[in-house]
């Protein structure tokens, strides 16, 4: 986590995440790099001409390059830099293609964003930046609806389905824990269609966290309608946590038919949530 990317507009969520990437960065002599994007998502006018059209002229886009800087000297100001190195970029293009152009250009090894979740249609439909960088990132995301201390972070939610072929998201997970200090706190969630017994779930979850090796961690099982409620509600009732959960990255068709429950939960949640994109190829 030495090298972080901080997408930011400058919302309220995004000053958010730049004070957790923060201090993070401070706790693990790191550094923070902010990225601003000029989004160029083709504009429709209501005309007979169905063809997009960009309405940034180039002037606009000098005007609105030299307002990003401003932005960032206030948000300096404003929140400092904990005398982490902090750089700016600006860059023109479409939000989630501009990020992951950068993750790989900047060498990120951590994406920090803040986010408003989404619901209903909107959800349905397009979703949010941030669920799609958590779907797509070769690297770990954090999603950062309120700047946490991390020192004020004691327990990691580790919701698992006992898939024993993910040992770098088990090491990562690791890595967090060194990171936080914390307790890890490793659910399953039974839901109505699971048969699995209880006592072959607990000795499951035992085997588990065995065969990763983890430490200073607590094994649950917790009975809900579906996963998604299951984790919200669990880690609404651990107090000073975050969510660390898996992905597995499916776009297109493939994401439509299946979603993911970290996409949902980075939605849904009102804690700060941990991803890291697992694939099968991985």
């Amino acid at each position: 986590m030495k090298k972080i990317l901080v997408p930011c507009d400058f919302s309220d969520t995004a000053r958010q995440a730049y004070k957790f990437a923060l201090d993070i960065a401070s706790a693990n002599a790191g550094e923070v790099i902010v990225l601003k994007i000029i989004d160029l998502t083709p504009i429709y006018i209501e005309s007979l001409d169905s063809n997009p059209y960009y309405v940034n002229t180039m002037s606009i886009l000098a005007e609105l390059e030299q307002e990003a800087k401003m932005d960032f000297e206030n948000l300096k100001k404003h929140n400092g830099t904990a005398n982490v190195p902090v750089t700016f970029v600006v860059e023109k293009g479409i939000v989630s293609q501009a990020i992951l152009k950068h993750i790989h250009e900047q060498n990120a090894d951590l994406v920090v964003m803040g986010t408003h979740g989404a619901s209903g249609l909107k959800e349905f439909l397009i979703g949010s930046n941030t669920e799609k960088i958590v779907r797509t990132a070769p690297v770990p995301v954090f999603a950062v609806h309120r700047a946490t201390p991390v020192s004020g972070i004691k327990n990691i939610v580790f919701p698992t389905t006992l898939d024993l072929t993910q040992n770098m998201l088990a090491n990562k997970v690791k890595d967090l824990q060194v990171l936080f200090n914390a307790k890890l706190h490793i659910l399953y969630v039974k839901t109505p269609t699971d048969p699995t017994s209880e006592k072959e779930l607990k000795i499951s979850l035992d085997n588990f966290a065995g065969f990763y090796g983890f430490e200073n961690f607590t094994t649950h099982i917790t009975h809900e309608y579906n996963e998604q409620d299951g984790i919200l509600k669990f880690a609404s009732r651990t107090p000073h946590s975050i969510v660390a959960m898996a992905t597995h990255g499916h776009t297109g068709l493939n994401h439509f038919v299946m979603g993911s429950i970290a996409e949902d939960i980075v939605n849904h949640a009102h804690e700060t949530i941990w991803t890291y994109s697992f694939r099968e190829d991985q």
